[in-house]
């Protein structure tokens, strides 16, 4: 297993880009693929250090990655699971939206460094559940897609928190139930089941100890650095096209 370790490699200054926020695939391992209106294949595969963006949808099979969702959090998919990424960061809202589509989804958002609460909102939703969060540690859970994950297929479809708050709803107006740390919601249709966490799903939320944020300074640095080559593809096609 590698994980991706942000090294400042770019000498020259740039000007700040105003642009869309970007995931940063953090880690990888086995087989995942990224698929969405902006590819051109039906699945891509997932690199170290590729670059996601709104509406992008993120598929693993046999393998897991891990996502750092600009600076706000980071995620990790496990085996036979996938999400779209509905908003990320939005200019105006300052919210995060994720739909998992199917599987399992370890949550990390972090915290600010300036101790003071981020207004920024973080939400996974699901057929089955809505959960809004901040600065907390959790798992959403539903049932994987195209194969079975033999680690965390007995986990039943809820939200488990490890650390802070989650507010669950059975939909986008039902109403919420606050999930705190060492809690979790069992999701059966429109009834929420809150209870004492499981110490099966507390023993493989010792995943988080893994997570390590990029930091902000080096996050920017390569969002600016993959807008100039977006920027050079773009005008490198355009000028293909005078003649």
């Amino acid at each position: 297993m590698i994980r991706f370790v942000v090294s400042i490699l770019f000498l020259f200054v740039t000007s700040t880009l105003i642009a869309d926020e970007v995931g940063i695939i953090s880690f990888v391992q086995g087989t995942n693929y990224l698929s969405g209106p902006r590819f051109k294949k039906a699945k891509e595969p997932v690199k170290l250090g590729s670059i996601l963006k709104k509406g992008d949808t993120i598929t693993t099979e046999d393998g897991t990655c891990e996502i750092q969702l600009a600076t706000q959090a980071t995620v990790r998919l496990s085996k036979f699971s996938s999400i779209q990424i509905e908003d990320l960061l939005n200019p105006k809202s300052k919210s995060t939206t994720l739909k998992l589509v199917g599987g399992k989804l370890f949550v990390k958002a972090h915290k600010p460094t300036s101790g003071v609460p981020s207004q920024n909102q973080l939400s996974v939703v699901n057929p089955s559940f809505v959960a809004g969060v901040r600065g907390t540690e959790f798992l959403a859970a539903t049932p994987e897609v195209g194969g079975v994950d033999e680690d965390l297929n007995k986990v039943e479809t809820g939200v488990y928190v490890n650390e802070g708050t989650v507010a669950v709803s059975p939909d986008k107006k039902g109403k919420q139930t606050l999930v705190a740390e060492n809690e979790e919601v069992l999701v059966s249709g429109k009834d929420l089941k809150k209870q004492i966490l499981d110490e099966f799903v507390k023993e493989k939320m010792r995943i988080f100890e893994e997570f390590k944020a990029i930091k902000e300074e080096n996050y920017q640095r390569i969002k600016e650095q993959y807008e100039k080559n977006d920027q050079l593809m773009n005008d490198y096609k355009g000028q293909g096209k005078v003649d």
